[in-house]
């Protein structure tokens, strides 16, 4: 073969390669490009998880299923991300989503929960009530140990209700405020089991151990009426007081009423 044809394969050999090569680049580009494109997977983070375990993430997971939100393998263009975050954040203890993509095609969507500070038994439906007063129904399945309040007491919140308590509602709110109270109390904190709401007038507070009965009539000057119970624990108890009386009354002005047990 004369050295001419031999530059001249060698020079077509090399425009070949540079030409493969460069569709192959391209080729490799453009599925790239169009995998990025598509939703290739979905990760939920939920921020305070550890401190919070009302809401996990296979339960958004499942949440987003059932109502047929699919989007694995969709053209990001074509998911609304502020519909899907608005959706998220309908559900559950969830308070605020944030949907992200990132460059190689995940659809991040992070949470954060609101924060329980008591439930809520109603005979319309059971309730969470954070410490800035906005209420959702009830997480099932329960995994939030908060004090519970049992109430009879008319309310008008619906079973599905999601929002700030009513600014009219002064019994809710001053109950709202009572357990913020006991919930910050060094030792109301770690006594108290539940609040029984016979009626608006009528509240009764039940310890760990059931025994005595608390009562404090209606919510007014809550706080001085608690530190009235305080002195029951403070002074009587050491005294075998648990063991001698079903309830202790702080309803009547500076007095505190001991009835014996039978």
């Amino acid at each position: 073969m004369s050295k001419l044809k031999k530059i001249l394969h060698i020079t077509g050999y090399l425009a070949l390669t540079g030409m493969l090569g460069a569709y192959f680049y391209f080729a490799s580009l453009l599925v790239r490009e169009n995998t990025q494109d598509r939703c290739q997977d979905i990760v939920i983070t939920i921020r305070d998880s550890v401190h919070n375990p009302l809401t996990g993430a296979g339960d958004v997971a499942l949440f987003l299923e059932n109502r047929g939100m699919k989007m694995l393998g969709r053209v990001f263009s074509e998911i609304d991300m502020y519909r899907l975050e608005k959706d998220v954040e309908s559900f559950a203890s969830v308070r605020q989503c944030n949907a992200v993509r990132t460059i190689d095609g995940t659809l991040r969507l992070e949470i954060e929960q609101h924060m329980p500070l008591f439930r809520l038994d109603t005979h319309s439906g059971s309730f969470f009530i954070t410490g800035e007063r906005y209420m959702f129904p009830l997480v099932s399945p329960y995994r939030m140990p908060v004090l519970t309040v049992s109430a009879h007491v008319p309310l008008s919140y619906p079973a599905s209700y999601r929002g700030l308590i009513d600014s009219s509602d002064t019994w809710l709110t001053e109950m709202s405020r009572m357990m913020a109270y006991i919930s910050a109390h060094p030792f109301w904190k770690n006594r108290i089991r539940k609040i029984q709401a016979k009626d608006p007038e009528e509240i009764h507070i039940i310890p760990h151990e059931e025994e005595p009965l608390l009562m404090i009539g209606s919510l007014d000057n809550f706080s001085y009426k608690m530190n009235k119970l305080l002195e029951f624990y403070r002074v009587l108890e050491p005294l075998g007081g648990k063991g001698k009386y079903s309830q202790v009354d702080a309803r009547f002005g500076e007095q505190l009423v001991c009835k014996r047990k039978k």
